[in-house]
């Protein structure tokens, strides 16, 4: 849910349900989900800044991180660069989850997710196990589209920042933003 009205919003599908938010989880009577399936107020203004609202409003969750990256990149300070790349893949790893429960439940085979998961090291498709399940799954070979040694590149960046500490330009932000947005856009069509 936003800032606004009483229908809460799915985090996981972004559908408006009705009812309450609530903090306890709620199956959502769109997609089902319980896990990422919280129908609850997002009130983004405390966190990142006044303009947050227009941020939140019909958005899901990738579209909010995306968005988030966005606003730090804007501020044009190194520092925030990593925390945008990590914020991007964030955004890449919920796609790629919701992407495979989507294929899942298009194929007729829910009941296999939960196992299926257990698989898998997260939804990090850069990982060679993972874009192997999701292609299999899915039938997209996404490592074919022009965007992929772009979002690679991006994913050790990402890499990199989390695990080695190291920082990112702004150059080097933007070049992630462009890589993930392709990616997300690929996701969602």
């Amino acid at each position: 849910m936003t800032g606004k009205g009483s229908d809460a919003v799915c985090t996981f599908c972004g559908q408006t349900a009705g009812g309450k938010s609530s903090e306890q989880p709620n199956s959502c009577e769109y997609c089902g989900s319980s896990a990422g399936g919280y129908l609850r107020t997002v009130i983004l203004p405390e966190a990142i800044g006044d303009s947050a609202v227009a941020y939140v409003e019909g958005a899901t969750y990738p579209q909010i991180l995306l968005r988030i990256a966005r606003m730090l990149i804007d501020k044009h300070d190194d520092k925030l660069c990593g925390i945008a790349i990590i914020v991007m893949h964030m955004a890449c790893e919920i796609a790629t989850e919701r992407s495979l429960s989507e294929s899942f439940a298009r194929k007729g085979i829910q009941y296999l997710e939960d196992p299926m998961a257990g698989f898998l090291n997260g939804y990090n498709i850069a990982n060679d196990k993972v874009r192997n399940f999701y292609t299999s799954l899915t039938g997209d070979e996404i490592q074919n589209m022009p965007f992929w040694k772009k979002f690679i590149k991006s994913a050790r960046r990402r890499n990199n920042v989390v695990h080695k500490g190291l920082s990112c330009s702004l150059e080097e932000a933007e070049e992630s933003f462009k890589a993930v947005n392709d990616f997300l856009a690929h996701l969602t069509k």
